[in-house]
């Protein structure tokens, strides 16, 4: 019983220390500016390429057109 105390307590200051240390420290930000990286796209227009991968998609969307409609027959009748 006086281990689960002490443990709760010990939680508990660990707790509290640690939002007091960090309510207190300064916010920073970072104030360098970011290397900008140059790249080569080769010259390739990959608009292209998305629009290729639509048509293709454009079929499914039609869905079943010539859906066969299926009778079936009460066989207790």
């Amino acid at each position: 019983m006086m281990k689960s105390k002490l443990l709760k307590l010990i939680g508990a200051s660990v707790l509290a220390l640690g939002v007091t240390v960090t309510s207190t420290l300064p916010a920073s930000a970072q104030l360098a500016e970011p290397e900008v990286e140059a790249y080569e796209d080769d010259s390739f227009d990959w608009g292209w390429l998305g629009l290729i991968g639509l048509i293709g998609l454009a079929g499914l969307a039609r869905g079943n057109r010539h859906s066969e409609t299926t009778a079936y027959r009460d066989p207790n009748r």
